[in-house]
């Protein structure tokens, strides 16, 4: 933006003044302006006649707050002309002004402010943070909570807080900002020619996440053969679950698979932290086709194994080996799937392959959002493998 235009306000910014809910979601493309226009209510209202408010910028890291908010914060500032209004505190990354404060922090190096109390609070990039750190940031804050995201992939704004009551959602993109330099109109105009040209499914997805502000896919996404559906089919046959285990960092996830014509069907079970055995236990002999249906587990907990087998529970280690979680997903690839349950649908947006620091993808799969995805890996390879002694039959997806 230019010195004259970036104290004015754009579109972006008088849509996200109209919002009044307790959660405000604003999900944007590039150039669209909602980081200079959160900043920018900010410091609205650290230089209004409200008194002792605490407004928290909140991001991953730190490196991740200095190249973009932080930075963003101070050269707005300094264009607006008010930069010498406020007490600065570059060690505390903080902005004074009377009784009102504007702080900026990571969740990655600063945990010990995330009990902090604040007035205001807004998550920069919240597609990077955890839902667990959104929550006790949340629970901190008594005024109103912002989030900001370009949509790459569905998390948990998508799984947890949109359609929710107090939760408002706004979707912005670069026609919201009238103030886009014109060298970042014409990147983004560029993705558009490059997708009409190509019709390249890489380029067609950077223009919807990056021009028009809509939910997109993540990039090396690991499975592409599925898709969501809301309940189970009639006529679909029951074959066993998969069962990974967790506990303090990692929920238990039980998937129940079914056959349904040339498709697997895979439905959430089960998904929750903090459950003991006897707790996982409980659920499966609640439910008459987990109680009496195989279930395929990881094999490197056999103590596990052994007291759920001591419910009556018919529960069996996966047989693993080396490479034996690619080898899997190649087995789950075969197939179409179609998936029931909210953690599943998140868990299969974003499981991807790793990256180098060129952006190249290293053929490993991530270790997160794998929960509900290993258990069900534990039962295709034991049952859904052509090599398998007990395969169930299927034909497979060509």
């Amino acid at each position: 933006m230019s010195n004259q235009s970036i104290y004015k306000t754009s579109k972006a910014f008088g849509k996200i003044a109209t919002l009044t809910k307790d959660i405000r979601i604003i999900q944007g493309g590039k150039g669209s302006s909602k980081t200079i226009s959160i900043l920018q209510l900010f410091i609205f209202l650290a230089m209004s006649t409200r008194k002792n408010l605490i407004l928290s910028v909140v991001a991953e890291s730190l490196p991740n707050l200095k190249s973009g908010a932080l930075r963003d914060f101070e050269k707005l500032l300094k264009d607006m002309g008010i930069y010498s209004k406020f007490k600065v505190n570059l060690t505390d990354k903080s902005f004074k002004y009377g009784s009102n404060i504007i702080e900026f922090f990571s969740v990655d190096g600063e945990a010990s402010r995330l009990g902090s109390r604040r007035t205001h609070l807004y998550v920069n990039e919240a597609d990077n943070i955890k839902f667990e750190t959104f929550l006790e940031l949340q629970g901190r804050t008594s005024d109103f909570t912002i989030l900001d995201y370009n949509p790459r992939r569905r998390f948990w704004v998508h799984s947890e807080l949109l359609g929710q009551p107090q939760v408002d959602f706004l979707q912005l993109n670069y026609l919201d900002n009238e103030f886009i330099p014109e060298g970042e109109l014409k990147s983004i105009l560029w993705y558009k020619k490059k997708a009409e040209q190509t019709q390249s499914p890489y380029w067609i997805n950077k223009w919807k996440v990056l021009g028009l502000g809509e939910l997109g896919i993540a990039e090396g996404l690991i499975f592409d053969n599925w898709k969501e559906v809301k309940e189970l089919p009639e006529g679909a046959k029951y074959l066993g679950a998969g069962l990974d285990f967790g506990f303090s960092n990692d929920p238990s996830a039980i998937v129940k698979i079914y056959k349904y014509e040339n498709k697997i069907i895979l439905v959430e079970s089960l998904y929750k932290k903090a459950l003991l055995n006897s707790a996982i236990a409980r659920h499966i002999m609640n439910d008459d086709e987990l109680r009496n249906g195989i279930i395929i587990c990881d094999s490197s907990e056999p103590k596990t194994i052994a007291e759920l087998r001591s419910y009556g529970i018919p529960v069996m280690g996966v047989k693993k080996g080396r490479g034996s979680i690619l080898s899997g997903i190649a087995i789950m690839q075969e197939y179409e799937l179609l998936l029931i349950g909210k953690n599943l649908i998140e868990e299969f947006s974003n499981y991807c392959y790793q990256k180098d620091k060129s952006g190249e993808s290293l053929g490993v799969p991530i270790d997160d959002y794998n929960h509900g995805i290993d258990g069900s890996r534990y039962f295709f390879m034991e049952r859904l493998s052509k090599s398998a002694n007990n395969y169930c039959g299927l034909k497979w997806v060509s």
